[in-house]
């Protein structure tokens, strides 16, 4: 009778938190180590977000000294979560891993012509030394509109998961799943495919210290930022007819600390920043005085955003909230490098067809103290509070405790409640809680791939020169 016993090590939603990186691979290392000591085989696989373009060495290589990294650890595979699959261009991603020495492994992300990418694959079995096989699938968020503005047709992952599960099944002893779903869709994947044994979950960011179990499927997902490294433990025990019987033996997600850091990731680490930073020092403009933010009243910096969302996005009106710009430029060379750590955001443009109506109760709701200080966490806002929201082609006059249409002028006229007018705003203002009249309109148009920085990059460039 003989056991046979798998280590698999994941990482999940890093997000670019690279100052960590050593850490977690010094840990990742010392349970390599360990796995080896007790005769256990290892496989290492990350679950999405390792990439998050608000880290400018992400920035400035577009991902790939991410996908350096991961070489270096000798990473099995990896799926894709939301940061790297909608804030690069169709083109960048598909030029992401042309050097990654592991597996991709998709199985909700086609091109339109229904073919899946050249670099990912829907599954991949793993055999072991003993000869018992590990099947491994992914998938990854669907934000459908996102994907098709950018050139990709992204599936439902339970439909994916149903005709790639149902073929894994019998071929495997072992079956995973890397999920970039978040953890309620993954409690619902264990319900609905019994037949999965352990879905390493991300996009949600919990910890679980020591794993999920929903009926005989095994859950787990290891926060973010690189705090903490997944370890799962598997026995396969031979029986008395040779068959084997499975179990996972333990499941956990391990603290990293950060005093204990690998030399050879810090080394590797640096000389990519250094190479990042190099190619960020591309001067953009001149600028002949300070271009000035703040972020609780207007300015002029805002302004400018505000009305180079309008012109970029061809609408009528346009706003944005003031602390998207982190800080004001300062009079003189303005870089790459610039824009990315004045505004590192990874927000695209949206446009919406919007009343009269509810562009008042909007106007109104963005002038309450709680919005102007509310500290957003997500929704791709990288900042400290929303601040001031800055409007291009709207005045309201005056300052009354309760704006109405009488006291609102777009583009010199008074505000109609009944007339649609085209509203150029932040994507992350089309969905979510923040407001309600602009995310419940189902019908919005993305402007992708470019970011705030890239419209700024373009109003700077033609000569912009502040008053």
């Amino acid at each position: 009778m003989t056991i046979e016993k798998l280590r698999i090590i994941h990482t999940n939603d890093l997000h670019s938190q690279l100052e960590k990186w050593p850490a977690v691979t010094a840990l990742i290392n010392k349970l390599r180590e360990e796995a080896h000591l007790n005769q256990e085989e290892v496989l290492l696989f990350d679950i999405g977000d390792h990439c998050d373009r608000v880290h400018p060495m992400t920035e400035a290589l577009l991902g790939k000294g991410n996908v350096q990294l991961l070489n270096e650890m000798n990473y099995d595979a990896v799926t894709i979560g939301n940061n790297e699959g909608i804030t690069f261009s169709k083109q960048d991603l598909d030029d992401l891993y042309e050097l990654a020495e592991f597996k991709i492994i998709l199985s909700n992300l086609k091109n339109i012509d229904d073919k899946r990418p050249s670099w990912a694959t829907a599954y991949q079995i793993y055999t072991l030394d003993s000869g018992l096989k590990v099947g491994v699938t992914g998938v990854t968020i669907p934000f459908k509109l996102f994907y098709e503005t950018l050139g990709w047709k992204v599936t439902d992952p339970f439909s994916a998961l149903e005709e790639t599960v149902n073929f894994l099944r019998s071929e495997v002893d072992f079956l995973v799943c890397l999920s970039h779903l978040g953890l309620s869709e993954d409690e619902k994947m264990a319900r609905e495919f019994p037949s999965i044994d352990l879905i390493l979950g991300a996009h949600t960011h919990h910890v679980l210290e020591s794993g999920k179990k929903v009926n005989q499927t095994w859950i787990n997902q290891s926060g973010r930022s690189g705090t903490y490294v997944g370890d799962v433990t598997i026995n396969f025990e031979e029986t008395e007819t040779g068959s084997f019987t499975v179990e996972v033996d333990q499941v956990q997600s391990l603290k990293v600390n950060e005093k204990i850091r690998d030399a050879v990731s810090e080394a590797s680490l640096e000389k990519l920043m250094t190479e990042g930073k190099q190619l960020l020092n591309k001067e953009v403009t001149v600028l002949s005085s300070e271009l000035t933010v703040n972020w609780y009243e207007p300015s002029a910096f805002a302004s400018l955003l505000s009305e180079t969302l309008r012109q970029w996005c061809n609408a009528d009106i346009a706003m944005v909230n003031a602390g998207v710009i982190l800080r004001s430029l300062e009079k003189g060379p303005v870089t790459l490098g610039d824009l990315h750590e004045i505004c590192p955001h990874p927000i695209n443009p949206a446009t919406v067809m919007i009343s009269g109506e509810r562009l008042l109760e909007t106007i109104r709701q963005s002038q309450q103290d709680e919005m102007v200080h509310f500290p957003l966490k997500g929704y791709g806002f990288r900042g400290k509070v929303l601040g001031q929201m800055i409007f291009d082609n709207i005045e309201v006059v005056g300052k009354q405790r309760y704006v109405n249409e009488r006291n609102v002028l777009i583009n010199g006229e008074l505000l109609e409640k009944s007339r649609l007018y085209k509203l150029a705003t932040l994507d992350m203002f089309t969905f979510g809680h923040l407001y309600p009249t602009i995310s419940s309109i189902r019908e919005k148009e993305y402007f992708m791939p470019e970011f705030l920085r890239d419209l700024l990059a373009w109003k700077l460039n033609q000569g912009h020169s502040p008053k």
